[in-house]
């Protein structure tokens, strides 16, 4: 099992780093049935974090390449403003929600891409980061979860940042109780998405 190596992303790391985001953001099964463009969910969950703070964002690598990453913003609202004025208008007319032929999975990206995913107001006074962390099964079990986001928090409370949230589906238990494991709790349930939460004591 070869070792992994924690650093910072490259901008030579957004392919990697979208190929992750496809595989771990679809089953075989959905594969299948959905047909998604391997590159397109990355517009939404990956590539705008390494264009707007990828000081913030790192990548683990192992023998065969990026095995997972961790993308953080450290204001969740100056990434918002950003995006909202210069990466989600530019893409949504770019693959419109309407256009005939989308498959299930492609239209759904473009439906997010012109609605964009946003974190409920009240958490950002106290938990103004947010952060998506994702690894290839050949990377977990190995610490790598805790060890990039501890990271994260040290760094977030050492430029003052108080708190940092992320959402995760309702449906995934297992990656509930790990981000419970790793210091997370819950803030906000809604239909579609638990809220949680870690405070950086700064």
């Amino acid at each position: 099992m070869s070792a992994l190596v924690v650093r910072a992303a490259r901008t030579s790391d957004v392919s990697a780093v979208n190929r992750i985001c496809f595989e771990t953001g679809y089953s075989e099964q959905e594969v299948t049935g959905l047909r998604p463009t391997p590159d397109l969910l990355g517009l939404v969950w990956a590539d705008p974090y390494l264009a707007f703070a990828p000081e913030w964002c790192r990548v683990a690598v192992d023998g065969r390449g990026v095995a997972g990453y961790l993308l953080a913003v450290p204001s969740t609202r100056d990434f918002d403003r950003w995006a909202h004025a210069a990466w989600w208008p530019l893409l949504s007319a770019d693959h419109p929600a309407d256009e005939p032929g989308l498959s299930p999975a492609d239209r759904a990206v473009a439906r997010l891409l012109a609605s964009p995913p946003v974190s409920p107001e009240h958490l950002l006074d106290r938990f103004p980061a947010h952060l998506h962390v994702d690894l290839l099964p050949r990377a977990r079990g190995r610490g790598l979860a805790r060890r990039l986001i501890d990271d994260l928090v040290d760094r977030l409370a050492a430029a003052g940042v108080p708190g940092v949230h992320l959402g995760v589906s309702p449906r995934n238990a297992t990656a509930i109780g790990v981000y419970e494991h790793l210091g997370f709790e819950r803030l906000d349930v809604q239909p579609e998405t638990i809220w949680m939460g870690r405070r950086t004591g700064a």
